[in-house]
């Protein structure tokens, strides 16, 4: 990990291969870097039309269903007059002169790099999330946070992380309170067989934290983790973190305005007193079981993907897994060449979309070169947000009149199920019925798309075998379907997902008593992907409204920022609470439940899965997703809407005033 977004020219000149990292640089790369270092904005008028228009293309998977064309190469002796001048300006040992660029420097600048304009409603959002500013507050602080007011956050994953960095570099007292004795959050716990990151690990990473190391394209949990514990150990936080402490609730006491966090440490409970309680523990907590009838009578091991027991030797072993989801996949491409056989149960296909870096390192060459040269990890990391940054119309809301006239759901959606049905056919060219398996009958998005991590090459292997079904039934030594097919097996995998529960597995009381579980019956929801009406001073990272916008560290950091801002107002305007209104959630509740019936995580088809919330009445319901573009909410995020809260003031208190100016005189 380094932190070359603000890093200098102090490569040491006898560093190993300097040349040849320089000379492996795509030439506008080295300008980018090149630029920064020297300081010199005339270097981009300057080799502009001989770059223009031959820029290397990087676009990720999921967006990626359209043929390169060859790009024109860089006259020769033009990139090497570019790579010289890095060199030497490598060599030289000067600082950078320009380390933080401007936002009108940065849309030139980015403009050259993916040959095209970031559209403008994109263009703060690339700035932030490429790492290129590290001051995205709005509110400018008029006061400090009293010593006295407490934000307790729960949870040390990566939001939890976020959290606590922001906070720290805010002012605000905090501490963390953690169930499991590490940082890491799921990465803890998903350990299973083939567990990795289905986001690119340039992005999959604070934009304040760019981490140059990765190893791999798609990181592995293990690296994952390690990335986090370093990001803990640089800003110090295990000094504010509470491990081994389960919280159970939190009660808000409505005359002091302070909430009581209820937790259990060591077998002994314990209370914690905050001013604002920050739940950072995401939606999927518990693994989603299969109601099974008389699974216990089964005497082989039974292992579900999110609890993994690595003591089950699985080596020639005759193993059923259930599932095929982004964990099944993953599971069965990891244990295939292991097991005796493998009969992988499918209860509908999904769509799979070929991604040739799932299981590729990052060329060690490159991994050096962004830990090396100043700033070309900021750089490639933009060049990852791109195809988040453009218009996606047609992609997951529909597409009325393209459906009309063509029978499909819109143009980026189809484009991606014929992409993937293409990828499909292409391995299966001779085999029509397990096309026909294979093939969903929902739209892209329906479900969560998988990029591929070699599935289609394990479904190919003798000892494997994919069957359509539901599991229903167990006995000693057999699982049996909805339809009575009976598998004998010495071992069954669960790969079903996860319970989401949205903080309903807590026991959270707001004003007037109410629990969390009332407040969300008959579905969780939320005001901005973030607070509840009727709990003030609350926050729920990740609540019901928020997610399949943008990856984890995209969302996490867009909330963290508000988090920041709305106590940065209670702090300047002496509140001793907030609490958005009724009117004000009813209304952004209702807007994009509106939205929502537009996409295709509404309009499915048949397709199940964990998008829908069944509520205890069962009536399915999409709570999970909203249905906008990030950049959008990125900018609804920046500050609170103070109409939209009903807020108190300790009594005596009011905002400070504001600071005169006096001419001062010689």
């Amino acid at each position: 990990m380094t932190a070359q977004s603000f890093g200098s020219a102090n490569v040491a000149a006898d560093t190993p291969d300097l040349e040849a990292l320089v000379g492996g640089l795509d030439p506008v790369m080295a300008l980018m870097s090149l630029v920064q270092i020297t300081g010199d904005r005339t270097l981009l008028q300057r080799y502009w039309d001989a770059l223009d228009g031959k820029q290397e293309s990087v676009v990720e998977a999921f967006r990626d269903i359209n043929a390169h064309e060859a790009r024109e190469p860089v006259d020769p002796a033009i990139a090497a007059d570019i790579r010289t001048k890095l060199l030497t300006a490598l060599k030289s040992g000067k600082a950078s002169v320009m380390a933080q660029i401007d936002l009108p420097m940065f849309r030139k600048m980015s403009r050259l790099l993916l040959g095209q304009d970031i559209p403008e409603m994109s263009m703060e959002v690339a700035f932030q999330h490429a790492g290129f500013t590290q001051d995205t507050r709005v509110r400018q602080p008029q006061q400090l946070p009293p010593a006295d007011f407490k934000v307790i956050v729960v949870g040390a994953g990566m939001m939890g992380i976020n959290a606590a960095i922001k906070l720290q570099q805010a002012g605000f007292a905090y501490e963390v309170l953690e169930t499991l004795d590490q940082v890491g959050g799921n990465w803890l716990t998903n350990t299973y067989p083939g567990a990795a990151v289905d986001t690119p690990s340039r992005v999959y990473s604070f934009s304040f934290e760019p981490n140059a190391s990765w190893t791999k394209f798609y990181p592995r949990g293990p690296e994952f983790l390690s990335y986090l514990d370093k990001v803990a150990d640089q800003y110090s936080l295990r000094d504010h973190i509470r491990f081994g402490t389960r919280v159970e609730g939190a009660t808000w006491d409505e005359g002091r305005k302070l909430w009581t966090v209820h937790a259990v440490r060591n077998g002994v409970k314990e209370d914690h007193v905050c001013n604002a309680l920050i739940m950072a523990v995401g939606p999927n907590n518990n693994p989603n079981y299969p109601n099974v009838k008389n699974l216990n009578a089964f005497q082989g091991p039974v292992i579900h993907s999110a609890q993994w027991d690595h003591d089950v030797d699985l080596t020639g072993k005759k193993v059923v897994l259930v599932g095929t989801g982004c964990s099944g996949v993953q599971v069965a491409t990891a244990i295939a060449d292991k097991v005796g056989e493998l009969v992988i149960v499918q209860r509908q296909p999904e769509h799979i979309i070929p991604n040739q870096q799932a299981h590729a390192d990052v060329d060690p060459a490159e991994r050096i070169a962004m830990e090396t040269i100043p700033f070309v990890v900021n750089w490639r990391r933009l060049q990852s947000l791109e195809s988040q940054l453009g218009n996606m119309h047609g992609m997951v809301i529909k597409d009325e009149d393209h459906a009309a006239k063509t029978g499909g759901f819109g143009p980026i959606n189809d484009g991606m199920r014929m992409f993937a049905e293409g990828y499909l056919q292409s391995h299966f060219p001779n085999d029509p019925d397990m096309v026909t398996l294979l093939t969903p009958s929902y739209p892209v998005f329906a479900k969560r798309p998988i990029l591929d991590c070699g599935f289609y090459d394990t479904l190919k292997k003798d000892n494997v075998s994919i069957i359509r079904g539901a599991l229903a039934e167990a006995d000693e030594k057999a699982v049996i379907l909805a339809d009575g097919t009976r598998i004998e097996c010495d071992v069954l995998l669960l790969a079903t997902g996860y319970d989401l529960h949205f903080g309903r597995q807590f026991d959270i009381r707001g004003t007037g008593g109410t629990t969390l579980q009332q407040a969300f019956e008959p579905h969780p929801f939320s005001y901005e992907g973030m607070l509840v009406t009727g709990f003030p001073n609350f926050v729920f990272m990740g609540a019901p409204y928020s997610y399949l916008v943008a990856n984890h560290a995209v969302v996490s950091e867009q909330q963290v920022h508000y988090i920041i801002e709305l106590l940065q107002w209670m702090v300047d305007e002496q509140l001793s609470s907030f609490d958005v209104t009724k009117a004000a959630s009813d209304a952004f509740v209702s807007e994009v439940d509106t939205e929502l019936q537009k996409t295709a995580w509404v309009q499915c088809g048949e397709a199940h899965g964990y998008y829908r919330d069944k509520g205890k009445a069962g009536a399915k319901k999409v709570i999970l997703a909203i249905p906008r573009h990030n950049s959008r909410i990125w900018h609804d995020l920046r500050s609170p809407r103070t109409e939209d809260f009903q807020t108190t003031r300790a009594e005596g208190a009011s905002p400070a005033a504001p600071r005169e100016m006096e001419m001062l005189t010689i």
